[in-house]
């Protein structure tokens, strides 16, 4: 094939497609959480908020500046990755009977957990004075995030990022729309990780099982503190390895208190 038929007909509408199920997916989990929350919902929920001051325009600009350019990133490494890699080295399957639908239902939670420790370990390492420089500086220029920071990246950290997926690939076997599930529950997590207001119940913490899963406030600590509290989905690694801020559930304290005051406060405003 020559190389301008190779170009303007297998290149260019793989570039396309790749463009478009990133900048879709990428805008599917940020819009919803930006218009929701943020548009919607801010006056509802102030009393959650997470921090006193809001992140200027100038920032969001900046990171959807970013993100854009992570969204390249994204698309050149899958067609680098999976337009030359080696037949049978990824476990990707398409027919669902081949493992069952028990196995389609648990492969989920098991990819989001392979997910949430190579994020730690990933994250945490690039926190390391040698790498954070020109792997996570550009992410943590958003001291106060929005939803937009979910894709903030440096070149170097959106390909650490994007890794994953062929990782998981080659650990487990996952059926594509199994993938498509955990790659929308990624960016729904992320964004809402990013958003500045506890969405979650903050009793939920203290409970056994509950306790388990991140809050806003868990990664919205890291964000202002610049280290410490990791982790994406879950605690336990943060626990475990004692990189949780001991503050954590104070500030969740502090936030279930001016929610009680203000469930209080609107009991007693007699009715106009």
């Amino acid at each position: 094939m020559e190389l301008g038929v190779f170009l303007s007909q297998e290149l260019l509408p793989r570039i396309l497609h790749g463009i478009q199920f990133e900048a879709t997916r990428y805008a599917m989990g940020t819009l919803t959480l930006f218009v929701g929350v943020w548009l919607i919902l801010s006056h509802f929920i102030q009393f959650r908020k997470i921090r006193a001051r809001s992140p200027r325009k100038a920032q969001m600009w900046m990171e959807l500046k970013n993100s854009m350019r992570t969204i390249l990133v994204f698309v050149a490494m899958d067609i680098v990755v999976f337009d030359n890699s080696v037949t049978g080295l990824f476990k990707i399957y398409d027919d669902v009977s081949l493992f069952g639908w028990g196995y389609f239902w648990l492969s989920i939670p098991m990819v989001l957990f392979i997910h949430d420790t190579y994020f730690y370990w990933t994250h945490r390492a690039m926190h390391h004075p040698k790498l954070f420089k020109f792997f996570h500086l550009t992410h943590h220029r958003s001291h106060n995030p929005t939803p937009f920071t979910a894709y903030s990246f440096a070149p170097g950290e959106a390909i650490v990022e994007y890794m994953f997926v062929p990782v998981a690939f080659m650990l487990i076997p996952i059926h594509h729309s199994a993938m498509y599930i955990v790659l929308t529950i990624m960016i729904f997590k992320n964004a809402m990780g990013h958003c500045g207001y506890e969405l979650m119940p903050t009793s939920w913490a203290r409970i056994p099982v509950l306790g388990w899963l991140t809050t806003v406030t868990h990664h919205d600590m890291h964000h202002e503190k610049a280290n410490g509290n990791y982790a994406l989905y879950f605690t336990f690694w943060d626990r475990l390895m004692g990189t949780e801020h001991k503050d954590y559930f104070d500030r969740l304290d502090a936030i279930a208190f001016k929610t009680k005051t203000r469930n209080q406060t609107e009991v007693l405003e007699p009715a106009e």
